[in-house]
């Protein structure tokens, strides 16, 4: 069985009960994934490989991103399994609609060959993952975001100033130039591997993030998390059990586009007193 997994590490993170699932089910499962694929699903009893055509006798293929492409790419598998989205819908056999929660639309995948997905994602510690070398207790502040302009939240260097205690800034690989620009002398770590990135995580009292595959990977590790939501909902793609905080009711949003055509991004117009009391609950609801 193949599986191909999601294009982006967010939607890979709630792909994981899918995958055990699928695993447990298939005996031999083959997941491509992206660069990220080996670390995070390193608990799953899969081989992993870079995306590409299915291989010649694959019988059936699992087809978690939406996209023509992927679903091509699967052609000459006998069995092929995803959503009728992007005009691909006569390169599938077996067509799943879209569920409101893009984790319940992987269950769903997996379910159509026989394979129950339980659970929320989880990404175990592992004894030979690296020390982490942040402080215990500190609060993680995620601020940038490939998705864009509209979930990019910019309270983060008020949010830090207003906290009066340990924080750590963060930001995937590539994104240091523009964590320098929000992180002002407060401590900094871009580009961490999986590993080392949930060693660090493991090590905070809070992670707050926009929502980003981030978010999706703390709350795997357990830490307690505080999403932002600009242009996006926690209903269709927050992180399992993190506590969301909902830009404004407006018309427009959810919208899921990466730009606005609203100067202020008025759905990004959250205080950072609404932020700081969700750090105070995710706190308290870890304590108790």
């Amino acid at each position: 069985m193949l599986a191909r997994a999601p294009n982006h590490l967010g939607d890979g993170v709630m792909a994981l009960p899918a995958m055990h699932a699928l695993a447990a089910r298939a005996g031999r499962l083959l997941i491509q994934a992206p660069g990220w694929g080996p670390a995070l699903y390193r608990d799953v009893a899969a081989e992993i490989s870079p995306r590409g055509p299915a291989p010649a006798g694959v019988d059936v293929a699992v087809l978690f991103p939406p996209s023509f492409r992927a679903a091509w790419a699967a052609r000459r598998a006998k069995r092929r399994v995803g959503t009728p989205t992007d005009g691909r819908w006569p390169l599938l056999t077996d067509r799943v609609a879209e569920r409101v929660h893009r984790a319940s639309t992987y269950a769903a995948l997996v379910e159509a060959v026989g394979a129950v997905a339980a659970g929320p994602p989880r990404y175990p510690a592992w004894a030979s993952d690296p020390e982490a070398d942040v402080p215990e207790g500190h609060i993680g502040l995620n601020p940038i975001s490939p998705s864009g302009e509209t979930v990019t939240w910019r309270g983060y260097a008020e949010l830090a100033a207003a906290l009066g205690r340990p924080v750590v800034f963060y930001a995937g690989p590539g994104e240091g130039d523009a964590l320098n620009a929000v992180a002002g002398d407060h401590e900094r770590r871009v580009g961490l591997p999986l590993p080392a990135f949930a060693a660090a995580l493991r090590r905070c009292a809070v992670f707050v993030s926009n929502d980003s595959g981030a978010a999706h990977f703390a709350r795997a590790c357990g830490t307690p998390t505080v999403v932002v939501h600009g242009s996006t909902t926690a209903r269709r793609t927050g992180a399992a059990g993190a506590l969301a905080v909902e830009g404004p009711n407006l018309p427009c949003r959810p919208c899921y586009r990466k730009t606005c055509p609203f100067p202020a991004i008025p759905c990004l117009d959250v205080q950072v007193a609404a932020v700081l009391a969700a750090i105070v609950a995710a706190e308290a609801a870890c304590a108790g």
